[in-house]
């Protein structure tokens, strides 16, 4: 009888898989990789700038915090980010002007280039990583932060789960950048690429059901790297390529520059 259920058990187990759905592989037959690119860049060009509510999740290997997050982000590094307490009051401010980042957190206040690195701690407690304003933009826009698409090096093309997977050396890091397209629409959907510490990231973008705007927009993104992660979810009441006032940009407060240029 034990024979005979484990025997039941196996047929019943090769059923269930015989009956699941495929996904279809997509024909890379004479697929252009600099064709796929483009469309992709076109595709994300569409979106200029961003103002919502959105709620973040951060996750480190000792703590998780989480809290609602105001962003207005305009193209190519204009940004501002404010994280709210559950009263709505402002504990934590970034902003870029295109000439200064002003940060404003934890009873620091500074200001820096907005050209140079900083850190993302600065912005996400426990991200210890370095970017620049006009990459914190592309994070918060659903654009890829780190210049993948500017390598000299023609990427492979193949495919990958039903979707359309690029991979190239990124000249800079030696490391492999790859990214997942949806073979309908040129999202990207998913994408990997290594850092200049040598580490390796990832982000991963659900969509909104239709179109903002008249723009794919990610609801949600997600940013991995070492053990940390951020999630930034967006409300649906989200507006892309609208009116930005760019006072918001620069906060009304005196703030002393810095004379710190280097705060890794």
């Amino acid at each position: 009888m034990k024979y005979y259920r484990k025997g039941i058990y196996i047929v019943l187990i090769l059923l269930v898989s015989a009956c699941a759905p495929q996904v279809a592989e997509v024909d890379m037959t004479g697929a252009d990789a600099g064709k796929i690119i483009e469309k992709v860049e076109l595709l994300e060009s569409g979106v200029r700038s961003v103002k919502g509510l959105a709620r973040v999740r951060i996750k480190t290997a000792s703590d998780k915090v989480s809290y609602t997050q105001v962003t207005v982000a305009e193209r190519p590094n204009l940004i501002r980010l404010e994280a709210l307490n559950p009263f709505g009051s402002t504990v934590g401010f970034i902003s870029s002007d295109g000439t200064n980042i002003y940060i404003i957190a934890s009873g620091e206040k500074e200001i820096y280039d907005a050209g140079e690195e900083f850190n993302l701690a600065y912005v996400y407690p426990g991200l210890d990583i370095r970017l620049t304003a006009e990459s914190l933009v592309n994070l918060v826009l659903g654009r890829l932060p780190y210049e993948i698409y500017e390598s000299p090096v023609k990427p492979s093309v193949s495919s990958d789960s039903g979707m359309i997977k690029l991979t190239w050396k990124n000249v800079k890091t030696g490391g492999d950048n790859t990214l997942w397209v949806n073979k309908d629409s040129y999202r990207v959907e998913k994408a990997e690429f290594s850092l200049s510490n040598g580490s390796k990231a990832s982000l991963q973008y659900e969509y909104f059901d239709g179109l903002v705007d008249g723009h794919y927009f990610p609801r949600k993104i997600d940013f991995n790297t070492g053990g940390l992660s951020i999630g930034i979810v967006y409300d649906p009441g989200v507006e892309l390529n609208g009116g930005v006032d760019r006072s918001l940009f620069t906060p009304t407060a005196m703030i002393e520059k810095s004379s710190v240029q280097n705060y890794n």
